[in-house]
């Protein structure tokens, strides 16, 4: 065999070794190996990785948003052993920026002195969180997920409701905000989002002032023209609430008013009560 049939054998086995590490749906996850080196850097900062009650995958997405790389590891929380679903599953959340080399951490995990424990939905309804997916990784499991850019005509926004996190001018100043989505279940479950500034050293979550989880949804309508910020709240059939905000020049929301609406069985508005805040 001469030194070119080599050569091109060695192609033909690498090629072939990508392709096998490659998913047959591109928008499902797919496993890899875990001796990877973002792997080893990711079990190097896993505080859970030496314990029996939990189960710790690592995971890294396929895409690179605003100079962002993404990795983590998840905590998949069998419901069947804790009574919880899929997706109220722990996860850290490393972002590291590729351009300025620096690293941000977001996690849900509640620190106490029993264990580490989930507080609140993690992120939203995507691949990582369906319990045909959870119930199948198993300790130290390292896999690719797969960013979902799918669109929806239903949203009054142009945020994706089916990604984990995107990055999105939330308050008006020119600057890409972090945005990272979460499930809220029910009849109706969508995905609702939390907003965070990203500093020099930080994630700051965005805050209004006289509430205690200020966000958007697939019902935020942004008029970035005026600066107002509106969130429709729905408490019944047939009545809801337009929640009214405004942003000021350095990028701070402020509570403007909200509109109370009634309507009959035919959605004609039978009653509409405002209270100003400011």
């Amino acid at each position: 065999m001469n030194q070119k049939s080599i050569h091109f054998l060695c192609l033909l086995m690498l090629f072939a070794t990508a392709c096998s590490n490659q998913p047959a749906d591109p928008t499902m996850p797919y496993k890899v190996s875990s001796n990877a080196q973002w792997v080893f850097n990711l079990q190097q900062r896993n505080p859970l990785k030496d314990s029996a009650n939990y189960t710790s995958v690592y995971f890294r997405f396929d895409t690179i948003l605003n100079d962002f790389e993404v990795s983590g590891i998840l905590y998949p929380q069998p419901a069947e052993k804790y009574g919880w679903e899929p997706h109220e599953s722990g996860v850290r959340l490393f972002f590291h920026n590729l351009k300025t080399d620096k690293e941000y951490l977001w996690t849900n995990m509640n620190y106490d002195e029993e264990a580490y424990k989930p507080y609140f939905m993690s992120i939203n309804e995507t691949n990582i969180i369906y319990e045909k997916h959870s119930k199948a990784f198993k300790d130290g499991d390292a896999y690719i997920f797969h960013y979902d850019t799918t669109t929806c005509e239903c949203s009054d926004n142009s945020l994706l409701p089916y990604a984990e996190y995107q990055f999105y001018d939330a308050d008006f100043d020119g600057e890409d905000e972090l945005i990272l989505g979460y499930y809220v279940g029910g009849p109706h479950g969508s995905s609702s989002y939390d907003i965070y500034e990203i500093t020099d050293s930080m994630l700051v979550r965005k805050e209004v002032e006289g509430e205690c989880c200020f966000g958007f949804d697939k019902s935020t309508k942004c008029d970035i023209e005026n600066r107002i910020i509106t969130n429709t709240l729905y408490v019944g059939a047939y009545a809801w609430g337009d929640y009214v905000y405004k942003v000021d020049e350095k990028g701070d929301i402020h509570r403007w008013y909200h509109v109370y609406f009634d309507s009959d069985t035919n959605h004609n508005i039978l009653s509409a009560d405002t209270t100003f805040y400011q």
